[in-house]
């Protein structure tokens, strides 16, 4: 099955996807009697679809990182809850900084605000039972970068840009958003909207030994950041390749920022049949190899050599598995610091419930129904709590479905023009 790898020298296509798929659909008949192999849940074609994202996303030009040339979130609309204020951004200080970055925390994260930061306060107490890293100083923080391509950029600035513009988009559209992909405009994956959440954390968040710019150890990929150093923790990918969208999470093979990763107790063990050497997902502690292919195709990118330690946690592609089981998917390090509860991990489930309801939230406070199921339904599985179907949807009538995007919840009721 790696020979899918074949079908795309350059960028992917859509097209590649779906040969690879079929071999994938084949195995995944077959496996219908033999339940426990991992194969059902999704095949190496979609895990060479998750590193080819990453590889292109981390892929240097002019000093930077491909996805950091893209649109930060913040920039779609200031006004978005939880963006830096101008004033608070403060000038790069250190001569290998880049241009001002608008690090933010989390609004997902209930954690404490440490003032003077922008950024959130990593979680230093136990989440479900599930204790925290032993390694913490007593201010560690996190701070957040959402990133979206030029494509979907282009898309939110021209129709969605406030709460109300995007009631008035979807009211003309059956009550739905639907972001460029999955063939809507062409089949292939350049015009696919692509998002990058990056976690980011301080030197200064763990106790000695810690991490330098650059690592000397290159195990870390790292970056000064408004003068500061950062290592790059954590790294959600999202695509709209396919209708649901395809969900990626990758960590770094790290005890000091990542030392829960793969933990099956926490969010799941991890599994990569295409970019490791292992077949089987594995749990805590126990050391894979990325694949030669992987390797290869990270070299052919030029990526810094701190990438041949992270890791794809996971793909996630389906609600359920053949048998009706929630399928899960979790990063140790995004979904502890925002409190998720272990076993409790599911992108697409969480995702799916982004809508608009159509009441005015409070000054500075995301939609009413943001970032959470609504009480009483599901945080893993299918997105509703009867009739257990993909598209049954939890919304309250009249609701603007977001394309699975948080994001648009953030956006401000109107712009600041047309506020009354």
């Amino acid at each position: 099955m790696r020979n899918c790898t074949r079908l795309a020298a350059g960028l992917l296509s859509f097209v590649a996807v779906v040969v690879c798929s079929g071999v994938y659909s084949r195995g995944r008949a077959e496996a219908a009697t033999r339940p426990q192999e991992p194969d059902v849940l999704y095949g190496p074609s979609f895990a060479f679809l998750a590193w080819d994202l990453f590889v292109k996303a981390m892929a240097p030009v002019n000093g930077s990182l491909t996805f950091e040339t893209w649109t930060e979130q913040c920039q779609l609309n200031p006004d978005m809850v939880g963006c830096p204020s101008a004033a608070s951004v403060a000038a790069p200080t250190a001569p290998a900084s880049r241009k001002v970055r608008l690090l933010h925390g989390s609004v997902f994260s209930a954690a404490r605000k440490i003032a003077g930061n922008n950024c959130g306060a990593m979680t230093a107490t136990p989440v479900g039972g599930y204790p925290p890293p032993a390694n913490l100083t007593r201010n560690a923080v996190y701070c957040e970068e959402v990133f979206v391509n030029p494509v979907e950029a282009s898309f939110v600035k021209r129709n969605l840009t406030t709460l109300v513009a995007q009631q008035s988009y979807g009211r003309a559209r059956n009550g739905t958003i639907n972001f460029p992909g999955t063939g809507v405009n062409d089949s292939r994956l350049e015009l696919d909207s692509v998002e990058v959440k990056a976690d980011w954390v301080p030197a200064s968040s763990y106790k000695n030994p810690s991490f330098a710019c650059p690592d000397p150890t290159n195990r870390l990929y790292t970056e000064m950041i408004n003068g500061t150093c950062y290592a790059l923790a954590a790294v959600h990918i999202s695509s709209k390749v396919m209708p649901n969208w395809l969900w990626a999470t990758f960590e770094p093979n790290s005890d000091i920022t990542n030392p829960n990763r793969c933990d099956p107790k926490l969010y799941g063990a991890c599994f990569d049949p295409w970019g490791t050497t292992s077949s089987q997902p594995y749990g805590k502690g126990q050391r894979v190899q990325q694949s030669a292919e992987l390797r290869q195709a990270m070299a052919d990118a030029h990526l810094n050599p701190a990438f041949q330690n992270y890791f794809l946690t996971g793909v996630q592609t389906e609600f359920v598995d053949h048998d009706g089981r929630p399928t899960l998917l979790g990063n140790s390090f995004i979904e502890f610091n925002q409190g998720v509860a272990p076993g409790k991990s599911s992108c697409i489930t969480c995702h799916q419930y982004a809508a608009f309801d159509g009441e005015r939230p409070a000054r500075g406070a995301p939609e009413s129904n943001f970032g959470k199921p609504p009480h009483g339904w599901p945080a893993v599985g299918y997105a509703c709590n009867e009739k257990q179907n993909a598209s049954c949807t939890p919304a309250a009538p009249n609701a603007t479905t977001q394309d699975f995007s948080w994001m648009l919840g953030l956006m401000p009721y109107r712009d600041a023009a047309d506020r009354r």
